[in-house]
């Protein structure tokens, strides 16, 4: 496995550890991956890199809104400092060096390495790797990792166990027949091979519903989820989201959450990772965008050409005109915390805001570039949009609510996809 694979997985992990009692055996895929979120967070990636040092108390308040912890926040600095990622003043301002997607992967890899991670946390990524392949039964799981790290039996059942329980892993399970898979089955280049071989599971009018909602995602790069949910009805538009053939986004206000959906292979031309946190920044800075496309009033900051706009951002300017936009001050709060903006203020209830992670921008841009259907993709109420999800938390919240029959029909569905690989 690669490093940057490898880093991948860590991220995605950690963030699955995160608040989990009962995860110590796997205590250094989540600190290295904490640490390489953290990195995530203070990097800068953009035009002129003059702005790549951020103070004490700014890197304070950013981990605050993060939930990142004191503990983490400074023993994860001492570890980026010695893998040469940062630089750390006297005054504890920090100088952030080597701010790629691909510099926050290595890195995550290499602490995770440096930690002397044990077989038990080796057989966790290889195995979320090895599933995200092409799913694998249960029991066949067990004997795979028990010989390749020398596992015992009870030991390889309770990784098994911790990996389900946290999240890292997903199951399918029937009349004592089991099935592992995970978020990411449908996230690499064989995409159209894995959508075909579930479809063979499906009635023909299923299958022709769901070939209707795949190319209307790659017409218009998303599509509301209720909308989706009208031509696949409600139960198969559940089941596909819980099998992970469909990626739902959300973003959320005071009064209203609303959905749409793109397909897992939207981002494979930038490769892996697939769940890592920039691309998930990506979706966040691409539902905002997409909020201020549709909704947002005109005397607010409405946005008429976001592919202009987004050029902008990633050729470093500032948006938002001479006087700046409520809408900047309201919508994109997330996207703040995550730092991949900055938000100025200009006057009064009026801001503007630049680009932190240029890489960012232009996987955001990937989507909307010369795709007016895009504009169809959230109809909220007009209220500042807020708060956004990824797929991950989506397809967890989705599954929860899963009924026997959805169930049989994943399990089904995966075995077809495992027995065609």
């Amino acid at each position: 496995m690669d490093e940057q694979t490898k880093g991948a997985w860590l991220l995605a992990q950690s963030k699955c550890l995160d608040g989990v009692n009962g995860g110590g055996r796997l205590e250094n895929i989540q600190y290295a991956g904490k640490t390489g979120r953290l990195y995530n967070l203070l990097r800068r990636n953009t035009v002129d890199a003059s702005d790549s040092t951020l103070q004490a108390q700014d890197i304070t308040r950013i981990c605050q809104l993060n939930n990142i912890d004191r503990a983490a926040r400074e023993y994860g600095l001492l570890a980026l400092q010695k893998e040469g990622r940062i630089d750390i003043t006297p005054s504890k301002a920090v100088a952030v060096i080597g701010a790629t997607t691909t510099a926050v992967l290595e890195a995550t890899s290499s602490i995770f390495e440096n930690c002397d991670p044990s077989d038990e946390e080796r057989a966790a990524i290889f195995l979320s790797e090895r599933v995200s392949e092409k799913p694998v039964p249960l029991d066949e799981a067990n004997k795979l990792i028990s010989d390749m790290f020398s596992l015992s039996n009870s030991k390889a059942k309770g990784v098994l166990d911790l990996c389900k329980s946290t999240a890292i892993l997903d199951q399918a399970e029937d009349k004592g027949f089991a099935i592992l898979f995970n978020n990411n089955n449908f996230r690499s280049g064989e995409y159209a091979q894995k959508a075909f071989r579930l479809m063979q599971a499906l009635s023909a009018i299923d299958m022709l519903n769901v070939q209707e909602v795949l190319a209307l995602i790659q017409k218009k790069g998303a599509i509301v989820d209720t909308e989706a949910a009208k031509i696949l009805g409600d139960s198969l538009y559940k089941r596909l989201i819980g099998i992970g053939l469909l990626d739902r986004l959300e973003v959320s206000n005071n009064t209203e959450a609303v959905g749409y959906l793109t397909s897992p292979n939207s981002f494979q031309k930038f490769g892996r990772p697939f769940e890592d946190d920039p691309i998930d920044d990506a979706k966040a800075l691409l539902a905002s965008l997409t909020y201020g496309m549709t909704r947002s009033a005109a005397g607010r900051g409405h946005i008429s050409f976001p592919d202009a706009l987004i050029r902008k951002l990633i050729s470093g300017e500032e948006v938002g005109g001479r006087y700046g936009a409520t809408a900047i001050g309201e919508d994109y709060r997330e996207l703040e915390k995550r730092q991949v903006v900055q938000v100025f203020k200009k006057t009064g209830s009026r801001f503007t805001m630049k680009l932190l992670k240029k890489d960012v921008g232009e996987l955001a841009r990937t989507i909307i570039s010369g795709n007016a259907g895009a504009q169809e993709a959230l109809l909220m109420d007009g209220a500042a949009a807020q708060n956004f999800k990824g797929p991950s938390d989506t397809r967890a919240e989705v599954r929860a609510k899963h009924t026997l029959n959805d169930t049989q029909f994943i399990l089904g569905a995966l075995d077809q996809m495992r027995s065609e690989a």
